[in-house]
């Protein structure tokens, strides 16, 4: 109940888009995982395009819903070119996707630690 109560539209998009950067960690390990495997694809999650359509209807509660309820997909990655084992997965680019994901992942935990912060010292604040 009062999660819900302190559930904004910036909680909610920092929320999922740590969800979502925990997902994207795991399909990039199993991507690792699967560089040897003949005619294994790499896979990659799809999330900000789904977040910005939900961003899109302004700041209400329509809008947490909509954020609370998108699900980060996983796709198959047909595009890029393969070796001739048929597999795709290219480890310089995994490790870069992981770095990238890494700091994104530890950005979005400061800001939430950020926002925490900022909610203590106005509770604190306004006792005075």
């Amino acid at each position: 109940m009062v999660r819900d109560f302190l559930m904004d539209v910036t909680s909610a998009a920092i929320t999922k888009s740590l969800d979502c950067a925990g997902i994207r960690h795991r399909v990039i390990a199993d991507n690792l995982a699967n560089v040897e495997t003949p005619g294994f694809k790499r896979s990659d999650v799809s999330f900000e395009s789904q977040l910005e359509l939900a961003l899109k209807g302004g700041d209400d509660d329509s809008t947490v819903d909509r954020i609370k309820n998108i699900e980060p997909g996983i796709e198959e990655d047909s595009v890029s070119p393969g070796r001739l084992d048929g597999n795709n997965v290219s480890v310089d680019k995994e490790m870069a996707g992981m770095a990238k994901n890494t700091l994104q992942y530890e950005a979005l935990v400061q800001l939430m630690n950020l926002r925490g912060s900022m909610m203590r010292a106005a509770i604190y604040e306004g006792k005075k």
